[in-house]
């Protein structure tokens, strides 16, 4: 046997030992971390959902349409919406036979289901507190410009009329003399009726915007949005023009007739109140005419009877003038019911054959034309 053979054998086995050894050792470290890594749940958050396509679709089926937001789209019902349009979009259903209803949608960022952003149908205590709002300023702020001008124009002259009148009464009230005492008088009682006249007008605008026609979300789920109109029959349409002219022809579909006679009953009843007021002043310049002719002289009495003459004709002709105009109110009233119980409630933006559409969203755009056979 070869001395240096026996001593180099242990040499090479602790050359390969040493390797080994380290591999058994990182084994050993490795392993366990494997196994706690396998028992120990992961406190890692899973990325959020993303927003579904949804569908919207309407009751009745096949409703024209308009979603309106930070992109718009349009046409006949399902209409298709890209999943990053999300926040709230404002809705509008028109349809042939149905009132034309408007509402707001809120759609979230994630899977979850879209809600209500507007008042449901039907009356609420928050309804109520958003109907006292300034005339004219509800119907603006739900889409109904026409009405919502007009209420807004005779609330700004009622309110301007309020004040004017008490500026007056409150600079002849300072003065001491007769005739601005009576002048005072006769701006108070103005003050007092046009009072009457905005209250009454501050009154069909919260009347207005509680009974026009909303939108109704029927069905909500992440993919799934189904939203209604509600239905027109005869006496929906007559009882609201009943409480505000020209309310069952909007609610009916047909705004400009509504717009027509709630403007001609706010003219007419604005003019009453301005006769009034001047029917109110040739009285009070009658009484100071007699007043004066029961303490004429022989050589004033003449004079002093053709002032009496004159005023009591102008107080005669105010008061015909007075008259006719509360009749002309009425009559315009009466007649607003009256044409609410013959319009047409058949026919709407719904029966539009052709409906166009230019979508809009992060990918693009689009134009699409649909034709209704």
């Amino acid at each position: 046997m070869n001395p240096n053979g026996s001593t180099r054998l242990p040499s090479r086995l602790a050359r390969s030992a040493v390797p080994a050894a380290i591999v058994l050792i990182l084994a050993a470290g490795v392993l366990p971390r494997s196994a706690r890594a396998q028992e120990e749940p992961s406190t890692a958050q899973a990325p959020p959902a993303a927003a579904p396509r949804r569908t919207v679709l309407t009751d009745p089926t096949e409703a024209v349409l308009t979603i309106h937001g930070e992109t718009e789209v349009g046409g006949t019902s399902p209409i298709e919406m890209d999943p990053h349009w999300t926040g709230k979009y404002s809705i509008t259903i028109e349809a042939a036979g149905y009132s034309t209803a408007r509402g707001k949608v809120y759609f979230p960022e994630d899977a979850s289901s879209p809600t209500l952003a507007s008042e449901p149908p039907g009356l609420s205590p928050g309804l109520f507190l958003r109907s006292l709002n300034f005339p004219g300023v509800p119907a603006l702020m739900s889409g109904h410009r026409r009405r919502g001008l007009a209420l807004l124009t005779a609330g700004v002259g009622g309110v301007a009329a309020v004040v004017r009148d008490q500026l007056e009464y409150r600079s002849k009230l300072k003065k001491t003399d007769a005739e601005s005492q009576f002048r005072a008088r006769d701006f108070r009682y103005a003050r007092g009726r046009w009072q009457v006249y905005t209250a009454g007008v501050w009154g069909m605008s919260a009347l207005d915007y509680m009974i026009r026609s909303r939108m109704d979300l029927l069905e909500a789920t992440p993919t799934r949005v189904r939203v209604g109109a509600p239905k027109l029959a005869r006496i929906n349409v007559v009882w609201r023009s009943m409480l505000v002219p020209g309310a069952g022809q909007d609610y009916a579909n047909h705004e400009g007739r509504g717009f027509v006679w709630l403007s001609a009953t706010l003219l007419s009843g604005a003019a009453y109140f301005i006769a009034d007021e001047s029917h109110r002043r040739i009285e009070t310049k009658l009484g100071r005419a007699q007043d004066l002719l029961e303490t004429s002289g022989p050589g004033e009495l003449a004079d002093r009877q053709a002032d009496v003459d004159h005023f009591t004709s102008l107080e005669k002709k105010s008061k015909n003038l007075l008259n006719g105009l509360a009749l002309g109110t009425i009559g315009i009233y009466a007649l607003n019911v009256i044409d609410a119980g013959i319009v047409g409630t058949g026919g709407s933006a719904g029966e539009r054959k052709v409906s166009f559409s230019a979508p809009v969203s992060p990918h693009g755009a689009a134009v699409a034309l649909t034709y209704r056979f």
